[in-house]
């Protein structure tokens, strides 16, 4: 535990290093401060999300995999290290169709978390009231499970090996943090290819100026296909947070999804 803590400090330590330069040269709003509101709230999700949100995860996609692996009468070893034709495939190749489909999938659990009680538990994630890279870890646990429960179980039943994705998990964990980060990124001629920190704040931002948009975390091909696509040229995204009463500190909000409604 202490080992843990510690190295998430230091894991910390360097990406505040990096994302303040980053920030500094290429900000999307220019002077917001490092110590904003819901800064500790997000720091202490920096703590929580690979002690609990992770080990929680892992608990809920174990459950599920179990009667899967029964269905299929595949010992539990053999799926988790891939099975079938697609098994057969090498890892990189598996990898690629692990980050494509899965992003595919993750949309539509997207989508789906931003209505009805599910709006209450994703709402947390939409709570900071000035985004950057540090507000990537408000995430609420439930909404962290059903996000591994919704991708990891079609996928392995297809036959891919969670393994394929285990050497590019750091660039992809990178990749999210940085589509929150307070950067006008847009990658120019790509801006419609790959998902950017302009195309995701967008997504952040009030529902007027457009938060029901821009779902995919990584292809907005997604977003072109299915008319969810926003990203006005010359415009940044000025407003953020959620006018649902999603309290402030971490505790709050743990329990805010399971207080009923007013």
């Amino acid at each position: 535990m202490v080992k843990s803590v510690i190295t998430i400090a230091i894991v910390l330590a360097i990406l505040a290093a990096i994302y303040a330069v980053l920030q500094y040269f290429w900000p999307s709003i220019r002077g917001q401060k490092f110590y904003r509101p819901g800064f500790f709230t997000d720091l202490g999700y920096w703590f929580l999300s690979p002690l609990l949100n992770r080990g929680f995860s892992q608990i809920v996609v174990i459950a599920a995999l179990i009667p899967l692996a029964l269905a299929l009468g595949i010992p539990m070893q053999q799926l988790a290290e891939g099975w079938g034709p697609v098994g057969a495939q090498p890892l990189w190749l598996q990898a690629i169709g692990i980050i494509v489909i899965g992003d595919f999938i993750g949309y539509w659990v997207h989508r789906y978390t931003h209505q009805g009680w599910w709006w209450r538990v994703h709402a947390v994630h939409h709570s900071s009231p000035q985004l950057d890279w540090l507000a990537a870890a408000r995430v609420h646990p439930f909404n962290d499970a059903l996000a591994a429960l919704a991708r990891v179980v079609p996928l392995v039943a297809m036959g891919f090996a969670p393994i394929a994705v285990a050497g590019i998990l750091p660039f992809l964990t990178l990749f999210a943090i940085t589509l929150h980060a307070n950067l006008s990124w847009d990658y120019g001629p790509l801006r419609s290819v790959i998902a950017s920190p302009r195309f995701h704040r967008w997504h952040h931002t009030s529902a007027e100026e457009g938060r029901d948009k821009n779902f995919a975390g990584l292809l907005p091909l997604w977003d072109i296909l299915f008319g969810t696509y926003y990203m006005p040229r010359g415009e940044e995204p000025r407003v953020f947070g959620v006018p649902d009463p999603v309290p402030p500190g971490l505790v709050g909000q743990m329990v805010w999804p399971f207080r009923r409604a007013p």
